[in-house]
């Protein structure tokens, strides 16, 4: 399987014949207004590039429609809804150094495939793939985890002396992780908020907040609210049924002090604020799979305090941040004037 490049310009024409396309095989009786509408909620919808992003997200869709997991209603409603759900399928180099190489990792894309295990659909793609393709020579080195359904910056290394650089990084917890996230609910916290739930292993891989007399291993997570307001942003005039009209949601910072498996998913769904679209910890508002395209967790910085050199930061841009219907900015301190958080708090005046 070969990972997809990113070359070229956007083909407008392509994308809009691509998705209405799609949209009338999903039981759209008008694609063309139908995909006027995306535009209008969601303009980035023509930035992307037709090869590397929207014609492996319709290939995603179309394969769990398939499977069984959407209806083709289903798929049609969130394209109106939430086009996002069409964005970002390509691998993107942010940063490469010393055999280090940290990518912008798509939401919904496994690192890798499991020994024995194959592709869900025939066009899926994974990290393992994309690095296959620009280092044929080389053995992939993950230098630390990142969820399949999380995006954002990921650091592998393409030699064994770089591997072993930046896996004591996070062994040592030298490294330092930022994480945006869409919540279900209005939190009240004012400046940052710190979690410290301790998480133990449940059923399968999940995990879980143990009783106090139980074991559990410390975690801390530090969390600030950036903005509140609604969720989906654009779901009034977009044929949304009554039920699913739009609920009470913010953006937040996370800042990872431990590094447990699934910490923040836990600790935010332990405080009462899911993360919205995270199936394994509550954060579907309609209570089915159906109700987010994603789980809107994005790992958007990542600092690495490399010897001999000052610290090398590295940031991936938000794909979800139009997601969320700007209530009320809020003054969560002095940030990194440079950081897209930073401008995302100048822009809204806070």
């Amino acid at each position: 399987m070969a990972a997809t490049s990113v070359v070229g310009k956007n083909d407008v024409s392509g994308i809009k014949a691509s998705v209405e396309a799609a949209l009338a095989g999903w039981r759209s009786s008008t694609p063309e207004v139908d995909f006027q509408i995306m535009c209008k909620v969601w303009p980035g919808l023509l930035e992307q590039n037709l090869e590397a992003d929207i014609i492996p997200r319709l290939a995603q869709m179309a394969f769990l429609v398939s499977a069984g997991a959407l209806s083709a209603e289903s798929c049609r409603r969130m394209l109106l809804e939430q086009p996002g759900s069409l964005g970002h399928y390509a691998v993107r180099v942010l940063w490469q150094q010393d055999g280090l190489v940290a990518v912008h990792k798509p939401f919904d894309m496994r690192i890798d495939l499991p020994k024995g295990e194959e592709r869900r659909w025939p066009e899926e793609l994974t990290v393992a793939d994309w690095f296959a393709q620009q280092y044929p020579a080389e053995k992939v080195r993950f230098c630390h985890q990142l969820d399949h359904a999380t995006s954002g910056v990921m650091l592998m290394a393409s030699n064994k002396k770089a591997g072993s650089v930046g896996s004591q990084l996070f062994e040592k917890r030298l490294a330092s992780k930022s994480y945006l996230a869409l919540v279900l609910g209005h939190p009240p916290w004012e400046g940052e908020k710190q979690l410290t739930y301790r998480i133990a292993d449940g059923e399968g891989f999940a995990r879980h907040v143990p009783q106090p007399d139980e074991p559990g291993e410390e975690a801390e997570t530090i969390a600030s609210v950036l903005r509140r307001g609604h969720w989906p942003s654009a779901a009034e005039g977009c044929h949304s049924q009554p039920e699913r009209q739009p609920v009470l949601a913010s953006l937040l910072e996370l800042r990872l002090i431990t590094g447990r498996r699934h910490q923040i998913r836990v600790h935010l769904a332990a405080a009462g604020f899911p993360i919205l679209g995270d199936d394994a910890y509550g954060g579907h508002p309609w209570g089915d799979r159906a109700g987010s395209y994603r789980m809107f967790l994005h790992s958007s910085q990542l600092v690495l305090p490399l010897a001999g050199s000052q610290k090398v930061v590295v940031e991936a841009p938000c794909g979800f941040l139009h997601e969320l219907s700007v209530e009320s900015p809020l003054d969560t301190g002095e940030r990194d004037s440079g950081s897209e958080t930073a401008q995302l708090r100048k822009k809204q005046g806070i």
